[in-house]
């Protein structure tokens, strides 16, 4: 055995022992299945709630350590707890008028010229008519393909054609360029 390997061996006392690799065995297909199957046995089983499964130095309630001694004087301590307020715990104020925002009346709505609005309806009335023509005769024939496909494209026409380029009362750009 080499100097360095034994410098490395963990007891350090010059047994050879098989270098690991740091990967646990597989275990096989079976074994996984009975692992599994027992897990699954033991689901429903009822949970004693006296008895802890963890070391009782590790159960934060008790206040002296393993020994049975109590805890060193330089030890940290759990802070008492106070009955201060926080955040969540305040009264609601007696006067509900105070402090209470009252938005002011919304401007009325613009009213839409007549064109504008029989485009809007012609646009969304026309495939409408052709979806209830689908629904309630199973087929786009007669009257209501001649009436909705043209309602269509005369709105849609007619939205694309009143679209302004700029307002009025904007200057015109100096180089002529591009419009943002």
């Amino acid at each position: 055995m080499h100097e360095h390997e034994q410098e490395n061996s963990p007891a350090g006392d010059g047994e050879e022992r098989p270098k690991e690799t740091g990967q646990r065995p597989t275990p096989s297909q079976a074994e996984q299945d009975a692992i599994f199957a027992a897990l699954v046995a033991q689901f429903d089983d009822p949970v004693d709630l006296t008895r802890p499964d963890w070391p009782e130095i590790e159960n934060i309630r008790a206040r002296t350590d393993v020994s049975g001694q109590e805890d060193p004087p330089g030890a940290p301590q759990p802070r008492p707890r106070t009955t201060a307020r926080g955040p969540r715990d305040w009264a609601a104020a007696d006067d509900p008028d105070e402090d209470h925002f009252i938005p002011p009346e919304p401007p009325p709505l613009p009213t839409g010229d007549t064109t504008a609005k029989l485009a809007w309806i012609a646009v969304l009335g026309g495939p409408a008519l052709l979806l209830f023509d689908v629904f309630y005769w199973h087929e786009v024939a007669g009257w209501p393909a001649w009436v909705g496909l043209p309602a269509f494209l005369t709105g849609f026409v007619t939205l694309i054609a009143r679209l302004k380029d700029r307002d009025p009362d904007d200057p015109a750009p100096p180089n002529g360029g591009a419009v943002v």
